[in-house]
This record gives structure tokens, C-alpha cells and sequence, in this order.
């Protein structure tokens, strides 16, 4: 059962709380977002009602799903984010060269946040645009605490700057080779490639870290 924290006071914090589990789900029930937030019924029904009025949410039947308003502005927010800008055309030049998937990823404190990805039929993984996760827990996260922090002890290997590791999706292994690099502004990213262990080469590695050495010169000039 996901663990129910305090109510918060604030309108932001409390807007903030009822919003977050739908990062997992595409529609939850008045019932269901009361117990992941702790909401009492009759505050969380006010301001779904609200949020549905202007948009930010929708209805269909009892259930309650993110609206055209929170995705245009979602969309929005991705076309005029700087560092996705400039990372979008090397993320395709990455994918047709090696046909592997591409992520792009940032910190957030010590949480991971996929910006982006470019992938096909062919690589399947557990991933998404928008997808949050502990740092700790992925080799793109690990990556970008080495660059923040300087060495890390649970990099499992090393090639220049870029680090891969392996992970499983599914019951299937799958590795990632990741660079991180500096994006300007005093903020650092990564991007990545994923996909069956066989197929991260040398030469998908050394692609991967002359994308990444690009995007640092052109977003630090």
C-alpha cells in the first residue's frame, strides 16, 4: 500500500499531492486518490471539481484522469525546455545509427527524471518521458551523481566518462551505457543508450560520448 503522507496546508502542496499518483496510473477513482493522499473525501472531491472545470482534469464515469489542459501544458513545457531542445536531434542521429533506445535524463535533487525517449519495436524497456525515479536505482541516475558528487562506489563500469551497467526489464537483461555531461546554467544531463547486452558496442559507446562531449561544448560555449 503506497505510504500516505501528512495533508499539507498550502493550496500548491496540497494541488501538488493530489496530481502525483497519477504519474503510475492512467485514471483513479475519488476512493483511490482519497487513500493514496490521505485526503479527507469531501476535500479531494472539491478540488477535482475544480481542476475538471478549468481543465486540468477529466471525468469518465467515477474516474478521474489528467485533463487537455495539464498535457497541452505538459507538451509545452517539454518544447521549451533548453536542454531537450538541444539533445532532440542527437537522440534521433543516436537511434537510426545504432537502433537502440535513447533516453535523456536529468537530476532532481536525488531523484532521476527522464526528459525524453527515442525508441522503436525492437527495444522495449520500462521507461517513459516524464518518468521520476531514485537516482540510486538506475545507471542513468548513477551517472549523473558521479558527475555531480565525483566518484561513485556502485558504478559497476567505466568507459571515459560513460559508465555501463546492466539491468533487468521483464526478465530480460538489458544493458545501458550512459555519459552525462554538462548542460549549461550549472546543470548536467545525460543521455543513454538501452537495449539487449549484445547490442551496447564499443562503437554505440564511442558514438554515445561524441553526442554527449557535442551537446556539452555547444551548451557551455
Amino acid at each position: 500500500m503506497p505510504e500516505v503522507l501528512p495533508t499539507p496546508t498550502s493550496v500548491m502542496d496540497r494541488l501538488d499531492l493530489l496530481l502525483e499518483p497519477f504519474r503510475d496510473t492512467d485514471g483513479l477513482t475519488l476512493t483511490e486518490l482519497c487513500r493514496r493522499t490521505g485526503f479527507p473525501r469531501s476535500s479531494a472531491h472539491r478540488m477535482l471539481l475544480q481542476l475538471v472545470r478549468v481543465g486540468w482534469m477529466r471525468r469518465s464515469g467515477t474516474t478521474y484522469h489528467l485533463g487537455p489542459k495539464i498535457v497541452e501544458l505538459g507538451a509545452l513545457a517539454q518544447a521549451h525546455d533548453r536542454i531537450h531542445s538541444a539533445a532532440l536531434r542527437s537522440m534521433y542521429a543516436l537511434h537510426r545509427e545504432t537502433g537502440l533506445a535513447v533516453h535523456l535524463t536529468v537530476l532532481d535533487n536525488d531523484q532521476v527524471v527522464y526528459l525524453e525517449k527515442v525508441s522503436g519495436a525492437q527495444v522495449t524497456d520500462s521507461t517513459w518521458a516524464g518518468q521520476r525515479r531514485p537516482a540510486e536505482d538506475t545507471v542513468a541516475g548513477l551517472a549523473l551523481l558521479a558527475r555531480r558528487d565525483g566518484s561513485h562506489p556502485a558504478l559497476t563500469g567505466s568507459n571515459g566518462h560513460s559508465i555501463v551497467g546492466g539491468v533487468v526489464h521483464g526478465g530480460e537483461c538489458f544493458r545501458h551505457a550512459v555519459a552525462a555531461f554538462a548542460a549549461g546554467d550549472g546543470e548536467i544531463a545525460a543521455l543513454s543508450l538501452a537495449g539487449p547486452v549484445e547490442a551496447i558496442s564499443e562503437d554505440a559507446v564511442r558514438r554515445l560520448r561524441r553526442a554527449a562531449d557535442h551537446l556539452e561544448t555547444t551548451s557551455t560555449a
